[in-house]
């Protein structure tokens, strides 16, 4: 009986260990890749943005490949220094690294929904704070071409994770034809399971264009 308790002790223990080791790595390890990814991504950004032809650019990005990054993400509210790269598609490879455009949404500064997704938790948790965006909360999106000023125009809701009238072209209005230039922000509820979804929409107020060479 002792040994037989002595053996289940030692199973428990390295099943302790296992766990710890899946949950260390999931928090600090997804978040160690995200972050280096993140630093590529803003430097590749930042060569392309300077060299690159705007117009060319422009036009190259309704053709842009998965994983490829396009943007920057900024949420004053979140930190002075919080800065995210964008890459196209929200897939589970493109989110382990980045915040990710949804295909088949409108991309910045364009009529209709401009639509981002993001881990709530893991690959940095870059979404962690989203449900305290509140209206008039500002959000920033640059590119090639501008900054994007969008101004949140009420408080975050909770859907299930099957709805995907967040995405229309009118957020929650499938059919309707959009007229404004909107964007949406997605992340799970709760942080581990993701049941459901957090909705943050927006609305552009202005873009600042860039200037040339910077």
């Amino acid at each position: 009986m002792g040994r037989l308790l002595r053996i289940a002790g030692e199973l428990l223990v390295t099943l302790g260990v296992v766990v710890f080791g899946f949950l260390a790595y999931m928090y600090w390890g997804t978040a160690i890749r995200a972050s280096d990814a993140q630093r590529a991504y803003t430097s590749q950004l930042t060569s392309h943005w300077s060299n690159d032809n705007p117009l060319e650019a422009l036009a190259d990005l309704h053709t842009i490949s998965p994983g490829t990054p396009f943007a920057l993400l900024r949420i004053p509210q979140f930190g002075r220094g919080w800065q995210l790269a964008v890459v196209q598609g929200a897939g589970v490879p493109q989110l382990a690294l980045a915040l990710g455009h949804v295909p088949g949404t409108a991309m910045p500064g364009g009529v209709g929904n401009f639509a981002i997704a993001g881990h709530r938790v893991t690959a940095g948790n870059p979404f962690w704070g989203l449900p305290s965006l509140g209206k008039g909360s500002v959000i920033d999106v640059e590119t090639i071409t501008a900054t994007y000023v969008y101004v949140v125009t009420s408080k975050p809701t909770w859907v299930p994770s099957s709805d995907l009238a967040v995405l229309a072209a009118v957020p929650f209005h499938p059919g309707e034809q959009a007229r404004q230039k909107l964007i949406t922000l997605i992340t799970c509820d709760p942080p581990w399971t993701g049941t459901s979804r957090v909705i943050v929409t927006g609305v552009l107020v202005r873009a600042l264009p860039r200037e040339p060479g910077s």
